[in-house]
């Protein structure tokens, strides 16, 4: 008989921490939910799509992503297929976020203690929330990706990759903090080109741009404080053509989430944003996935997602 149940965990995460901690980990969900269920450990970088994949295919109506937000992301890549239709109409996604930066939970305030997670699942309390779709060429080929806290192009795709060549060590916030003070002074502004929602062509010269499904990314920055899971809408939030001293100097704002009213910030939502831009690195959910993104697009209430009752309501 098919599982039920899949907890799909990222050993790798947060530099290792994830696999050193996990055996207690599944011995407090073990105790907690008082059923069984079953365990799948990735191998490999994109091997939790599959996994998860097949375990909704095969029948499994909960899929718990254990890892970071990298984890997160490439199981909701398995819970969707080409259309952006889920797989499974029955299964409901939990998360049990034990990773470096822990952005998308933020967005929740859920708790990473598996005995609470463990009740989640046994009451069943879901909400749907949204996902975005982002569309690239990556190398010259046409390639789309999905994502559910945030998409990003410019000075930040840059950060991210350089995060996630590093160590990880010092945890989320201080390794995104010395990523942007390595990687910001030397990066340059770029032009692009957008549509909002089959909208008028605008142009501007930005440093980056941040397509947001949740509010937070970077080990705890809050770009798109306004940002709703499920309001079937994508937060766009454009930094222009700033140095880098004007965004170490207002840092704090971008943390706090009380950056929008900076002469250099555009904010808006959209369906659909439509980009002309060259060859920026593109990262989705603390990813780097590839380069030169075209299109964003969101997925409306397209994930039953496991939360706890607070949420829940």
């Amino acid at each position: 008989m098919a599982p039920d149940l899949v907890f799909v965990v990222n050993p790798a995460s947060a530099n290792g921490r994830t696999g050193r901690r996990w055996r207690s980990h599944e011995r407090a969900f073990r105790e907690a939910l008082g059923r069984g269920f079953d365990v799948r450990m990735t191998a490999r970088p994109g091997h939790a799509t599959d996994l998860a994949r097949e375990a909704v295919q095969g029948g499994a109506t909960t899929v718990v992503a254990v890892g970071g937000d990298g984890t997160l992301n490439e199981v909701v890549n398995g819970f969707l297929d080409g259309t952006g239709r889920p797989w499974n109409p029955e299964a409901r996604l939990a998360v049990f976020s034990t990773g470096t930066g822990a952005d998308f939970v933020k967005t929740l305030r859920t708790s990473n203690d598996p005995r609470a997670v463990a009740r989640w699942i046994l009451a069943g309390r879901e909400i749907r929330i949204d996902a975005g779709l982002c569309e690239f060429a990556d190398a010259g080929v046409p390639r789309a990706r999905y994502f559910v806290n945030v998409g990003e192009f410019g000075s930040g795709g840059a950060v991210v990759d350089r995060v996630n060549h590093t160590t990880k060590v010092l945890g989320g916030r201080m390794s995104f903090l010395l990523a942007i003070l390595r990687t910001l002074p030397r990066y340059r502004n770029t032009r692009i080109a957008y549509e909002a929602d089959g909208g008028p062509r605008r142009e501007a010269v930005v440093n980056d741009v941040v397509v947001a499904n949740g509010r937070f990314f970077g080990g705890g920055l809050q770009p798109a404080p306004h940002a709703d899971l499920r309001d079937g809408l994508l937060d766009i939030v454009i930094i222009g053509d700033v140095d880098f001293r004007t965004v170490r100097r207002n840092l704090g704002k971008l943390r706090e989430g009380t950056h929008l009213d900076l002469p250099y910030v555009t904010a808006f939502r959209a369906r659909e944003l439509r980009v002309h831009v060259g060859d920026e690195m593109i990262d989705l959910d603390g990813e780097a996935v590839g380069r030169h993104p075209t299109r964003f697009e969101v997925l409306p209430s397209v994930l039953r997602l496991l939360v706890d009752s607070a949420e829940g309501r």
